[in-house]
């Protein structure tokens, strides 16, 4: 479905962030002149430019539903909120603002490199990004990264630009059309308060190839095809998997068997990031960079902000701020790339229920000495600690974060670091990870008056 269908319909938009005003403006440059019914949850207020809208909340947003042609959802509502199972019983027509801008840029024959998994693909797709400019190709960087698609396609369209799209879960759900190159990453447990399952998580993520087109192509972690296979039967030829392409072995980034540059070339570590690294150099060539580029945008790129981000000495003690860390894998990753030099580690947030037993068995692995647990995650963290025979640290739970950073410069021992990688959501305390980042910069300070 493209904009241009929807011209005369009754439209609806569920949701007015971002993706909603986009979606919006887009309806407007298109030329759609009626009243714009939005179901919001919470009043707003609204921009002259909009055109005329509706807001419409409670009753009035369930009184409006029944009205409309097409329902345009933001990506921020679950399956399970009420206006949405509403919608699902009603007979209307229901797309998303992620989809209206793959139709339309796949209309015009432009790639769109989709790139989603549980961790990482906001610095691979800032790595690609990176890599095609530094190749002179036109192209922009949008979606979950922070930039709404919808927002950027007359942009797209004029300048007949390339999109490094990268897509969250919920914009992967419900995709009618994937992108022209698909990249698949890592996958383990993250929003099952948004999907209700690790299936359905799953099975979400693996939308953005289930719905490609016949010609189109997917790089997908080898650990992910099952998953892949239960949406649609995918021949090998059709993928392009990390162990028959671009690799890690010895120290290298290889392509078969040839070593291209070792994996000290990229400034970022850990081995999560060079597997990510192999996927940037796949998507790459197919869109003819060539791997040298990509070795020396790795080489520039120091990451980006609050994720495994080293802010550097202060009062003796190196500080990293991985606040971007919303699932125990990702502290897992984090504490892995600064092995052995982390002795306090700080984590916890919002419980939404994730098994942390592989993060304790790492610590049992590790030099950490101090362990700050923060609130609510934190005290199912503690309860494992102690239950683990094989681990002897100093357990603190705290109250908030400015506590636990006063602890952490009280216990961390000069010349060693203290990793805040909280492995948990931070909506408990926080409006969102980059908030919490900013928290922990400030609860840090700048080292002099300690």
């Amino acid at each position: 479905m493209t904009i241009c269908e929807l011209i005369e319909r009754r439209v609806g938009i569920l949701g007015l962030g971002v993706e909603g005003q986009a979606a919006l403006q887009a309806l407007r440059a298109a030329g759609y002149q009626q009243t714009v019914p939005v179901l919001v949850e919470k009043p707003l207020t609204l921009d002259e430019s909009w055109g005329p809208v509706q807001l419409c909340q409670g009753a009035a947003a369930e009184a409006v539903l029944p009205e409309l042609d097409v329902l345009i959802r933001s990506p921020g509502f679950a399956p399970g909120h009420p206006w949405r199972q509403q919608a699902d019983r009603l007979p209307l027509l229901q797309t998303t603002p992620t989809n209206l801008f793959l139709a339309e840029v796949r209309r015009a024959g432009l790639p769109v490199i989709g790139i989603t998994g549980s961790k990482g693909k906001s610095t691979t797709s800032t790595l690609l990004y990176e890599s095609m400019r530094a190749a002179g190709l036109p192209v922009c960087l949008l979606g979950n990264i922070g930039v709404a698609a919808l927002a950027q396609l007359p942009e797209v369209l004029a300048e007949d630009k390339m999109t490094v799209l990268e897509m969250s879960s919920y914009q992967c759900a419900d995709l009618q059309l994937g992108p022209s190159i698909a990249v698949v990453l890592n996958l383990f447990p993250e929003h099952m308060d948004w999907h209700g399952s690790v299936d359905a998580y799953y099975l979400a993520k693996m939308q953005i190839g289930a719905c490609q087109l016949p010609g189109d192509l997917l790089r997908i972690d080898q650990r992910a095809v099952p998953w892949m296979q239960r949406l649609r039967p995918v021949a090998e030829e059709e993928m392009i998997l990390q162990e028959r392409g671009y690799h890690i072995a010895d120290g290298f980034f290889c392509r078969g068997t040839e070593r291209l540059f070792a994996t000290t070339a990229m400034r970022l570590p850990g081995r999560h990031n060079w597997e990510n690294g192999c996927a940037v150099l796949a998507a790459a060539e197919l869109v003819g960079v060539g791997a040298e580029v990509v070795q020396g945008v790795m080489g520039e790129f120091s990451g980006l902000p609050y994720r495994m981000s080293d802010l550097g000495v202060r009062g003796g003690i190196r500080w990293i701020n991985d606040a971007i860390s919303t699932a125990p894998e990702a502290t897992v990753a984090a504490l892995q790339a600064f092995l052995p030099q982390v002795a306090t580690l700080i984590v916890g947030g919002k419980d939404r229920g994730y098994d942390y037993a592989p993060l304790v068995e790492r610590l049992a692995e590790s030099a950490v000495r101090t362990l700050i647990l923060l609130p609510d995650s934190g005290r199912r963290v503690a309860e494992l600690v102690r239950a683990c025979s094989g681990l002897s640290c100093r357990i603190i739970e705290v109250a908030d974060l400015p506590e636990a950073v006063q602890q952490a410069k009280r216990w961390t021992e000069k010349g060693w670091s203290c990793l805040f990688s909280p492995g948990a959501p931070s909506y408990n305390q926080f409006a969102n990870f980059s908030e919490r980042g900013q928290a922990f910069l400030k609860a840090v300070g700048n080292g002099d008056d300690w």
